[in-house]
C-alpha cells in the first residue's frame, strides 16, 4: 500500500514540475546579442538607464527583428523598441488614470462598464505619432483598447 501511495505522490509531482517547466518554456527571455548600435543609440537617448533586453519577430509575417530594452525612466515603467539597424520603432512609458484624456475614460466608461483599466500605457511611434493603450481583462483576456493623442478610438487587440 505505502508503494502504492509513494508511486501515486511521484506521479503528480511529476506531472506539477512538467506544467510548470511547460509554462516557462513561452515566457521571453533576456537577450544577450543585442546589436551595438542598438545599445550605442539606447545609451544616447537614455544614458542613466540600464535596460534589460528582449528580442522578438514582429509584423505582418513576423519577419522583423526588433530589440525591446525595458527600464525605469522618469519613475514610470518604460520600453524602448529598436530595429536591427538602431532605429528607436516605438517608446512606451506607463500613464496614471489620472493621465487618460477625459474622452477615452468616457469612452471605456460607456462601453466596458465593468472592466476596470488594469494599465494605461502612452506610445510614441516615430516622431508624433501618439497613442493611448489601455489594457483590461474581458472572460480572462487581456485586451489592449488602442486611442489615437485626441482620445479617438482607433481599435482593440488581444495580447
Amino acid at each position: 500500500m505505502s508503494k502504492l501511495l509513494s508511486k501515486i505522490c511521484f506521479i503528480v509531482f511529476l506531472f506539477f514540475f512538467m506544467q510548470l517547466s511547460a509554462q516557462s518554456v513561452n515566457s521571453p527571455k533576456p537577450e544577450k546579442n543585442v546589436p551595438a548600435i542598438v545599445l550605442e543609440k539606447f545609451r544616447t537617448k537614455f544614458p542613466s538607464s540600464d535596460p534589460v533586453w528582449f528580442s522578438q519577430y514582429q509584423g505582418r509575417y513576423d519577419q522583423k527583428l526588433v530589440f525591446e530594452g525595458r527600464f525605469i525612466f522618469d519613475n514610470r515603467y518604460s520600453s524602448a523598441v529598436y530595429d536591427n539597424d538602431g532605429n528607436l520603432v516605438a517608446f512606451a512609458a506607463t500613464i496614471e488614470k489620472s493621465e487618460i484624456p477625459n474622452s477615452v475614460l468616457k469612452y471605456m466608461n460607456e462601453n466596458y462598464p465593468s472592466f476596470p483599466v488594469i494599465d494605461a500605457l502612452l506610445v510614441t511611434r516615430g516622431e508624433n505619432e501618439k497613442t493611448y493603450e489601455i489594457g483590461i481583462y474581458i472572460d480572462r483576456q487581456y485586451v489592449i483598447q488602442v486611442f489615437s493623442k485626441n482620445g479617438d478610438f482607433i481599435k482593440s487587440t488581444k495580447a
